[in-house]
């Protein structure tokens, strides 16, 4: 992590940098959660989206941030703007460049922050993935900003350290620990990149169920994979998220002939989508963003039950997780969902009581993530 040498003089502009979006984003949210009480950022915590790919969008982008950047707060005490994954900061952009047009409003923005400074009461946070440090809109930010990037480079000796600074706080968050000697274990297996730990980890959480909370070596030797890319059960549901018969047929694949497969499948397949199904649901109702936050509106009995299936709000599970699952219940309607669940239910019980074959499961998937034409 390195913070350039400028000292802000308001501590009320941020601007988070790295390709670690995980890091980038766990920084924001340490902004809003001391900026923000917990009662209102449902109103008074404002996202603005970054992700831009042509000139048009990119600069919408910045409209609906300077816009939001020049309405004060109304009821609230407090406003915070966050202009999210910005794509497009002076080194960004298609292919490391930016059309002049947008160069020139991005400059525009800067000088007119430095110029008109926020008001105390408001805050503003931007997330990117690559600022150019040299840029006229990097020095000028500077000035007046409290600006971190969030290096993705380095010696494997320094990444592996930070990795292992983190680790034990990452895994905390989905209640777990490491028997002597697992923690050095999994980051030799799953290197240092904090969204594939974050993912790992969820996996382990998965694997262990409510009987374990400590991981030892053989327990990630068994579930965990190399680097995140290992051939696994769990890139079939990555496939199945992604409504990609082609990915699906081919990691299945690397499963023929292993006995009892099919019956594995379908449990963990059953329990992918019931998951998604909560997810959509509360997508649906307004309970829960696109970036997996919940909503201020979730009814309390609403969320003492998703707190009992585990995936509540105050249930510590990784924000990446509940982020996750938002992004891919966003790929199937709540009708595919629970269809999906009841074929699953289907074929297991025709797997375990009629000696059926395991390729019923991978015909009732394929059936499922094909879309309606």
């Amino acid at each position: 992590m390195v913070e350039y040498d400028a000292v802000p003089p308001s501590e009320n502009i941020y601007l988070f940098v790295g390709e670690d979006d995980y890091l980038v984003e766990a920084a924001a949210r340490k902004v809003i959660a001391t900026a923000v009480e917990p009662s209102l950022r449902a109103t008074a915590v404002e996202t603005v989206d970054g992700g831009a790919d042509n000139m048009e969008e990119q600069l919408a982008s910045l409209k609906s941030c300077v816009a939001s950047v020049q309405t004060p707060p109304f009821l609230d005490p407090v406003k915070l703007t966050w202009w999210r994954g910005v794509t497009f900061l002076p080194g960004g952009g298609r292919n490391g460049t930016l059309s002049e047009a947008v160069k020139t409003a991005l400059e525009k923005f800067a000088a007119d922050l430095a110029a008109h400074p926020l008001p105390s009461n408001q805050v503003l946070v931007l997330t990117a993935t690559k600022l150019l440090k040299t840029s006229i809109f990097a020095k000028t930010f500077a000035k007046f900003a409290k600006i971190v990037e969030f290096g993705g480079g380095g010696k494997s000796k320094d990444r592996l350290e930070m990795a292992a600074m983190r680790l034990p706080d990452l895994a905390a968050a989905e209640k777990l620990s490491f028997a002597p000697g697992a923690d050095q274990a999994f980051l030799a297996k799953v290197g240092t990149d904090t969204r594939i730990i974050v993912s790992e980890l969820a996996k382990l959480r998965t694997y262990l169920g409510n009987e374990r909370n400590e991981a030892t070596a053989a327990d990630i030797a068994e579930v965990c994979s190399v680097n995140g890319e290992e051939p696994e059960l769990w890139d079939v549901t990555d496939a199945i998220a992604q409504r990609n018969p082609a990915k699906l047929l081919s990691t299945l694949a690397r499963f023929d002939g292993e006995k009892g497969f099919g019956i594995l499948l379908g449990t963990i397949a059953e329990k992918f989508f019931r998951e998604l199904y909560v997810y959509r649901d509360a997508l649906d109702k307004g309970w829960l963003t696109p970036f997996g936050g919940w909503a201020k509106n979730l009814p309390p009995e609403v969320a003492e039950d998703l707190d009992a299936a585990g995936i509540g709000p105050n249930v510590s599970r990784s924000p990446w997780a509940v982020k996750n699952g938002a992004k891919n219940a966003k790929n199937f309607t709540l009708m595919e969902l629970r269809a999906a669940r009841f074929r699953m239910l289907q074929a297991r019980e025709k797997l375990i009581s009629a000696n059926a074959d395991d390729a019923l499961i991978a015909q009732e998937l394929l059936r499922i993530v094909a879309r309606r034409r």
